[in-house]
C-alpha cells in the first residue's frame, strides 16, 4: 500500500506550511513511483511563501514484491540510532506479517538504510544488473545457452544477477557447467561486468553454488 501523510514542514528560510509526504511506497501497486523516486522527485515540496523548492527527508517504507525487496529507509540523521531503528524495524515488520494472508506472506528479510540516497543507489545498482540480464536473455539462444532465475532476495544477498546462464538443457545446476556458461557469455560480451564479477567470485568459491541450487530446487 502506498501511503502519504499531511505533514508540517519548515522551509530553509523559516516559513512553516503543510505538505503531503509519501511515507510508504508499494511499486507493485504504483510502479510509476519507482522511477519518480530514482529521479529524486519524491517528497520534493515548494514553499508557498518564498517559492523555495527542496527535498523533505522523512521515513519511507519501500516495497517491491516482484523483486523481493522491502526497505525501511530512515532519515540520515537517525544513523546514530541504528540499534533502536533495527529493533523498531523488526517489531514493525513482524506486525505487518501478521496482517498478511498465508498466500501473501513475505519470506525475505527487510533491509535497513539511512537516507534516501542509499535507497536510490540500491535501485540504480539493481537496475544496472537488470539491464545485463536483458542482454543475457537476448544472447542465450545465439550462444546455445539456457537461463535459470533464482530468488531476487538470494541474488541480492549474494550480490549476483538473478538470471543465470546454464548449458543448453541443463537440469541440475553444477558449478563447472555454470562457470563454463559464464565464460562463454563474458567472452562474447566482456562489458557485462556483473557477470564478469560473478564468474570471478564463483571460480574462487564454488560453495556459492550450493545456495543457488537449494533455491532452484
Amino acid at each position: 500500500m502506498t501511503i502519504s501523510n499531511l505533514e508540517e514542514i519548515e522551509c530553509p528560510y523559516g516559513h512553516v506550511f503543510e505538505a503531503e509526504l509519501l511515507s510508504a511506497i508499494n511499486v507493485s501497486d504504483n510502479p510509476e513511483l519507482k522511477s519518480v523516486l530514482m529521479e529524486g522527485e519524491i517528497n520534493v515540496v515548494s514553499c508557498p511563501e518564498c517559492k523555495k523548492i527542496f527535498y523533505t527527508e522523512c521515513f519511507i517504507l519501500y516495497h517491491d514484491r516482484e523483486n523481493e525487496v522491502i526497505v525501511f529507509a530512515y532519515p540520515l540523521s537517525f544513523q546514530n540510532q541504528a540499534v533502536r531503528c533495527k529493533r523498531q524495524m523488526r517489531e514493525e515488520f513482524e506486525l505487518v506479517l501478521k496482517n498478511f494472508e498465508e498466500k501473501e506472506k513475505i519470506n525475505y528479510e527487510p533491509l535497513m538504510l539511512f537516507g534516501i540516497e542509499d535507497l536510490v543507489s540500491l535501485l540504480y545498482y539493481e537496475q544496472d544488473i537488470e539491464d545485463e540480464e536483458i542482454v543475457l536473455k537476448y544472447l542465450a539462444s545465439e550462444l546455445m545457452l539456457d537461463t535459470v532465475r533464482i530468488a531476487p532476495s538470494l541474488a541480492r544477498k549474494l550480490r549476483i544477477p538473478k538470471v543465470l546462464p546454464v548449458s543448453k538443457g541443463e537440469k541440475n545446476l553444477e558449478a563447472n557447467s555454470l562457470i563454463s556458461s559464464l565464460q562463454i557469455l563474458t567472452k562474447y560480451n566482456s562489458n557485462l561486468l556483473h557477470y564478469v564479477k560473478f564468474l570471478d567470485k564463483i571460480s574462487k568459491n564454488k560453495a556459492i553454488i550450493a545456495d543457488i541450487k537449494n533455491d532452484i530446487g
